[in-house]
């Protein structure tokens, strides 16, 4: 086995929290902008649901916070099943998939009246990066917020972070 092989074979396949490079991901400094997170809820029928968010905060390595609009499906699905999944890429080498339970902590927002702040709590991180040699995630899903939209992202992030 070489060594590149060895030092896959040693990473970290589940966890209670969020390791340390997760959590850098998800809490980046200043407001700036973290990857898309995908956020699945599961529909009154028991089908999964998935969305995109570009909102999604790790407050710390068991609790992650995001502004749902309360009238999105995963809103609805959240506010009857709390059961979540989280999933996200960063580069190089995180590709994870966090379950939770999910709660609204504040109906509405303080900048958005049309937004709710939604917390899960961590269940489990799970590592769902390719373990083959020399494999690596060459990029994230990014969020483009236009220039009109920058000041209300700003104020929905610091509100979800401060809490």
């Amino acid at each position: 086995m070489s060594d590149q092989e060895s030092r896959v074979e040693e990473r970290w396949r589940t966890a209670s929290e969020l390791p340390p490079e997760v959590l850098a991901v998800l809490r980046k400094p200043d407001r700036a902008i973290n990857p898309v997170t995908i956020v699945a809820t599961v529909d009154p029928d028991g089908c999964p649901r998935t969305a995109p968010f570009g909102s999604l905060r790790a407050i710390t390595p068991g609790l992650l916070r995001f502004a749902c609009n309360r009238y999105h499906d995963t809103y609805a699905n959240l506010c009857r099943d709390g059961r979540a999944m989280v999933a996200f890429l960063a580069p190089p080498n995180i590709s994870v998939s966090i379950q939770g339970r999910a709660r609204v902590v504040r109906e509405q927002m303080d900048c958005d009246e049309y937004h709710a702040v939604v917390e899960i709590d961590v269940e489990e991180v799970k590592n769902d990066m390719i373990r083959a040699p020399g494999s690596a995630i060459a990029s994230p899903i990014e969020l483009f917020i236009p220039e009109q939209h920058i000041g209300w992202f700003l104020s929905a992030i610091g509100e979800i972070e401060e809490m």
